[in-house]
């Protein structure tokens, strides 16, 4: 189908003007059909501009064509501070941003090409914006679904156990800069962002309105953004979760806060989460907020990536792990859950909000249902370290025995990894780890007699002493197949600082125990001395 990109400026409660672009037919110009909207709020711009200005080299093109043919209209915005829109922000999906949503959804559902109904969508952070648009929701929102958002973006994303992320924070912030400066030779320096798929050589920047024929409201926009504050530049605020002058945190709320929080399960507008096991933590994000939140919600956990278009599965080859699921695929689930609440089904009646879960178990290729998490049928099993760098499921017989370990910061999991997909369209990879760890400190059970099935939350306990002050504590769970080779299936890490297990009560639910990473629960270890240092790790089902 032929379609085109029409864009305008709505203007906020405030005065900033939004840059908001919607898809038609090129048949519909003068008498749109009227549909559901499926509405994004992005700051990773709505459209390009290309010298050669093709419809299908935008981003959004292959979606669009996707759910315009299942009957449903897509906009795009800039939030306020981005892309063509006015603006500036004191941090990432400030207050400000999350009223805005409120406004943008009563301003497409009025729109001749809108039957008065709205869902939100996004991934990663347009996720988080479609799980906020439920805070304060209009009567013309109706559903909310989201790919890999972050219900914690400080524990999930930012500083995962108190550990600060530098690399993502030095390549998203950097790459979100010069799209707020409209900078695109910045954008492409680094690599940070790889080209489109196509028209990349004719890129210009940003796509400006549709009245906006010379540029100058452009330019107005993208000079207000020069007052953004530099996310990059931030990581020394990243200490702990509680810093006062850190922008993440100063004008900004995350979801579990508990205005926003009441608000949201007040709205009962249903939501669909899909994420992947090993897309950082937006998993343990999902389930901590389907375990603690009184709303309708159906959280759906597969093998996926960050972005949803590749498949993140240790047991597959590289080769499988690169290649791209078609957008059908990809946009299907969503159109799934979108028909079951906007159009009628065999009874005439739309679907009933829900709650559950569905997760894939990886190695089996098995889909699984429940209503509860954790499983109810859940049985913890206690192994234990022992000499000679075994794992068992008996307490050793003697009671005083270590082993010495020197780091290694050869050690990790390499650039494919569950944190760098977050910052860039990748594959995740599970290469065989022999190597790895010859350098880490590898603990094994006896070979497994028979098939067992891991599906949850792993906690880890470590009696450790250090000759340093504070360190950072990574675990891994591997298994080892009948021919050697050692695949990675989830991990979990903890800033030494940071190891106090709180009494306060958590802002949500937690699947192990419960460190603030708050300034006062802080703690230097001490060299010499025993401590102990007890975190989860990241949820699977395998």
């Amino acid at each position: 189908m032929s379609l085109i990109c029409k864009s305008e400026y709505v203007t906020m409660r405030d005065g900033v003007r939004l840059a908001a672009s919607v898809w038609l037919k090129e048949s519909e110009q003068d008498n749109a059909t009227k549909l559901p909207v499926i509405l994004t709020t992005t700051r990773y711009w709505r459209a390009a501009l290309y010298k050669k200005n093709l419809p299908e080299f935008q981003y959004f093109y292959p979606a669009v064509e996707y759910l315009l043919s299942q009957g449903y209209r897509f906009v795009a915005v800039d939030v306020r501070g981005t892309g063509a829109s006015f603006g500036h922000r004191l941090a990432e999906i400030p207050l400000e941003e999350v009223e805005d949503i409120r406004e943008l959804i009563l301003w497409v559902s009025e729109q001749d090409w809108c039957d008065g109904r709205v869902a939100t969508t996004g991934v990663s952070y347009t996720a988080s914006t479609a799980l906020c648009s439920l805070i304060h929701a209009p009567e013309a929102l109706k559903l909310g679904v989201c790919r890999a958002p972050d219900l914690d973006g400080y524990r999930h994303l930012i500083a995962p156990g108190g550990i600060v992320n530098h690399w993502f924070i030095d390549a998203w912030g950097e790459t979100v800069a010069a799209q707020d400066a409209n900078d695109v030779n910045a954008l492409m320096a680094k690599g940070y962002m790889l080209p489109p798929t196509s028209g990349s050589d004719n890129l210009v920047g940003v796509r400006p309105v549709d009245k906006d024929t010379d540029g100058a409201l452009l330019t107005q926009a993208v000079e207000e953004h020069r007052s953004n504050f530099d996310v990059a530049g931030s990581e020394g605020a990243l200490e702990y979760i509680d810093t006062p002058d850190s922008p993440f945190f100063g004008y900004h709320k995350e979801l579990y806060d508990p205005e926003y929080r009441a608000a949201f399960e007040k709205s009962k507008i249903p939501t669909v989460i899909r994420c992947g096991w090993h897309d950082g933590g937006t998993a343990l994000g999902a389930l901590s907020m389907y375990a603690t939140f009184d709303a309708p919600m159906h959280v759906i956990i597969d093998a996926w990536n960050h972005s949803g278009n590749m498949r993140a599965d240790p047991f597959q080859s590289d080769e499988d792990a690169n290649v791209k699921i078609d957008i059908s695929e990809i946009w299907a689930p969503a159109v799934q859950s979108l028909n079951h609440h906007f159009k009628p089904n065999h009874n005439h009646s739309v679907q009933a909000p829900t709650r559950k879960v569905e997760y894939y178990t990886l190695g089996v290729d098995r889909w699984n249902s429940t209503d509860v998490w954790p499983l109810s049928n859940t049985h913890m099993q206690r192994w234990y370290f022992d000499a000679e760098h075994k794992l068992n499921q008996t307490a050793p017989s003697v009671t005083i025995g270590s082993d010495k370990y020197q780091v290694d910061p050869k050690s990790g999991t390499g650039r494919f990894n569950r944190w760098h997909a977050q910052a860039r369209s990748q594959p995740i990879l599970f290469p065989d780890r022999r190597e790895y760890d010859k350098i880490l400190l590898i603990y094994d059970t006896p070979p497994l007699e028979k098939d067992m099935e891991i599906t949850g939350h792993p906690v880890v306990h470590l009696s450790l002493s250090s000759t340093a002050t504070d360190g950072q504590f990574f675990v891994y769970l591997e298994m080892v197949d009948p021919d050697g080779q050692v695949r990675l299936f989830t991990e979990g890490q903890l800033r030494g600082l940071h190891r106090k297990i709180s009494s306060e009560t958590s802002p949500y639910k937690m699947f192990g125990p419960y460190h603030s990473l708050k300034k006062k629960d802080a703690e230097m270890l001490t060299p010499g001395e025993v401590t102990e240092v007890a975190f989860d790790l990241f949820p699977t089902s395998i």
